[in-house]
């Protein structure tokens, strides 16, 4: 049997929208690609150091068979000025399929990016804990506590690298593929089920207890007059940190794709799904697929 034309593969950052990682990956594998190493940041680690440990139809597993309570009880919500979530409930879950693991014994080589903001640089994960990549690259600054490596803060790969092409290894005759689950396009949302409406309303109350009790102890808010016009709708404690980053990440994704030139780019919409939306495994993954299936390199075919 011939093996595959091999590719490299860059995965970006994007909350549940990672999960489309997954279908891409498959289509991959399923059109005969031959993946030699895989880089990631946040969500797009994590399923990239799932890969290259070699459990990824664990994982694909145990996610499309998350209910919402399933998350909801992943939710370790904390009383902290440094985040709302200790980020550790979801990962001891995972290492119950996927044991942690020095990086650089894993079958496929893996790296991982994350942010020294005290030392206002990017640090890579390519060697040491599995797990200690997963949690730093993912520690969304304002929602998940920082990591604390060796000392340092280690915060959000996507504050300055979203989508880790730099870490690839290059080689003749080996394309780079880079895929971005958060790129800014179109996309015709269709009306929310009544289920979905009360899992975010849910998710919404507990972050806006954790904030109340938060601000309760700083300080009293003092009451604001009631508006004379109408105002239009404002963003939440929530919607402003995320849309803030989206809007940040997409000047850097952009500027990372025009300065490392991959070979190959695939583009998920942000608006497909959201942050948080994990109980929506299954429909995500199949969103990969399709955006596999409608690019470029779908048309390539892996054998002269």
């Amino acid at each position: 049997m011939k093996e595959g034309k091999p590719c490299v593969l860059a995965l970006s950052s994007g909350g549940a929208r990672g999960f489309a990682h997954i279908g891409v990956i498959e289509g991959l594998i399923a059109q005969g690609w031959n993946i030699k190493a895989v880089s990631g940041c946040s969500m797009g680690a994590l399923v990239a150091g799932v890969y290259a440990s070699g459990k990824l139809e664990d994982f694909k597993n145990w996610a499309c068979n998350l209910e919402k309570s399933d998350v909801f009880r992943l939710y370790d919500f904390i009383f902290s000025t440094r985040g709302i979530m200790k980020g550790e409930k979801v990962f001891n879950e995972i290492k119950k399929f996927v044991p942690d693991t020095p990086i650089e014994s894993l079958p496929i080589p893996f790296s991982a990016v994350g942010t020294d903001l005290r030392n206002k640089k990017q640090v890579i994960f390519n060697k040491g804990s599995l797990y200690d990549a997963f949690r730093a690259s993912s520690s969304i600054p304002g929602v998940m506590k920082p990591m604390l490596i060796e000392g340092q803060e280690i915060l959000d790969g996507g504050i300055l690298n979203p989508l880790p092409v730099d870490l690839l290894p290059k080689s003749e005759n080996t394309t780079v593929i880079a895929v971005d689950v958060c790129a800014n396009l179109p996309f015709e949302v269709s009306d929310k089920s009544h289920s979905e409406i009360l899992h975010e309303t849910e998710f919404k109350n507990q972050v806006d207890e954790v904030l109340r009790k938060w601000f309760g102890v700083r300080r009293q808010i003092k009451a604001q007059p009631e508006p004379t016009q109408p105002i239009p709708k404002q963003f939440g404690f929530f919607e402003l940190l995320l849309k803030s980053n989206d809007l940040m990440q997409d000047r850097l994704t952009e500027k990372i794709i025009e300065i490392h030139k991959p070979d190959v780019v695939i583009k998920g919409s942000r608006d497909a799904f959201g942050t948080f939306d994990f109980y929506k495994a299954r429909e995500i993954i199949d969103y990969g697929r399709k955006i596999f299936e409608e690019s470029a390199i779908y048309k390539i075919s892996t054998f002269p």
